[in-house]
């Protein structure tokens, strides 16, 4: 099954849209409007209008909305015990290759369910266009800007809405993400509408709906936006589903934004499929993460540095074994966003360590 692009006109950025006028009135009109979809409990609606009113003049306020919508969107809905089925025999349209690539045409649920059955994850090149690039890059440094304006208490009025903590994570240290780069996207509401609209419009949505069963959902604490030096601290391999449990359904698109794996940090990942989870702990940088020794025990040779460009995206599940790839040459920083979608039905599945104070669930599901 193909997906067609839904292309818009992109949307006057929120802080070139200016908060009086006709703008202000719009997005007041929106909320107000919103706010009354709420009281019936229609949060889903509300969603879609404020996502419509945003789409013709950006708003802040709106926006902010949105994200906080989502989240309580997700709470109010209730999801079914039993999961969907899935095919059991993926035949391998890969075969002899570590890695897949295709292209933004050639994205179907087949070759996304291949792919990662058959061989841990899917390149799929170009598959967002250079003008949301540099949106979602423009983005990226306003937020980043604006969270260290906050923490230093400089007056940004130019950077106002452009990062918003996230009150409903109080655990992630925030401090600790700065510092290698990365904030939340939940926490840069701007940026997350921005993103939200570009994998509308590569068809993303009906894509994971076909490849769950079920509608997808977000989560809160594990979207990330990375503007990662090249002389950057990171971590080192790991499986996502050793602090987000195995039995869950997702998918991660690792969304790159700038050339990349050669003059810039990229990704080191295993180019098969891996059935369970490769020891954690013992040596390693974090307990749930694996040491280089046991990581190229479970590679058997078949670790990949793929080289992206800007659209490029890497598409892998919580079973993928991979790390940022970081070498002392490369001299050039790198841009990207990672976005985790799951399928809703295995919430009760998730859970996470516990000797880094978290509890089952804190990955805080949003709708998509």
């Amino acid at each position: 099954m193909r997906f067609r692009s839904r292309r818009r006109a992109l949307a006057v950025p929120a802080d070139r849209a200016g908060t009086a006028g006709p703008a202000a009135a719009t997005g007041t009109l929106a909320l107000a409007a919103a706010n009354a979809l709420v009281a019936d409990g229609n949060l889903r609606e509300a969603v879609r209008l404020l996502t419509d009113a945003n789409r013709l003049v950006r708003d802040r306020h709106v926006e902010q909305r949105l994200v906080d919508l989502r989240f309580d969107a997700f709470r109010q809905s209730t999801w079914p015990t039993s999961r969907p089925l899935w095919p059991t025999d993926v035949d391998d349209l890969f075969p002899g290759v570590l890695i897949p690539e295709i292209t933004r045409a050639e994205l179907t649920v087949e070759r996304v369910r291949s792919a990662i059955n058959h061989h841990g994850s899917l390149i799929v090149r170009g598959m967002i266009d250079h003008e949301r690039v540099d949106r979602l890059v423009g983005d990226i440094d306003r937020a980043i800007d604006a969270y260290d304006a906050r923490a230093e208490s400089a007056d940004r009025p130019e950077l106002a809405g452009w990062y918003e903590p996230f009150a409903r994570d109080q655990i992630s240290n925030r401090e600790r993400k700065r510092f290698r780069g990365a904030i939340m996207t939940v926490e840069s509401p701007p940026t997350m509408f921005d993103l939200i609209e570009a994998f509308e419009d590569v068809g993303v949505g009906q894509l994971l709906r076909d490849y769950f069963g079920e509608t997808p959902m977000l989560l809160a604490r594990k979207g990330t936006l990375r503007r990662m030096a090249h002389g950057g601290r990171t971590g080192g391999w790991h499986q996502d589903g050793a602090f987000m449990g195995v039995d869950i359904r997702s998918i991660n698109i690792w969304l790159s934004l700038s050339h990349c794996g050669d003059d810039a940090p990229g990704l080191d990942v295993v180019g098969r499929r891996l059935d369970g989870l490769v020891q954690t702990g013992d040596g390693a940088f974090a307990a749930w993460a694996t040491s280089p020794d046991a990581a190229e025990q479970a590679a058997a040779g078949a670790v990949v540095r793929p080289i992206f460009d800007p659209g490029d995206a890497l598409i892998f599940d919580h079973l993928n074994l991979h790390r940022t790839a970081i070498d002392p040459e490369m001299v050039n920083d790198r841009y990207a966003i990672e976005t985790w979608l799951f399928g809703p039905s295995t919430y009760d599945s998730m859970t996470t360590t516990l000797d880094e104070g978290y509890s089952p669930r804190d990955q805080l599901p949003i709708v998509f």
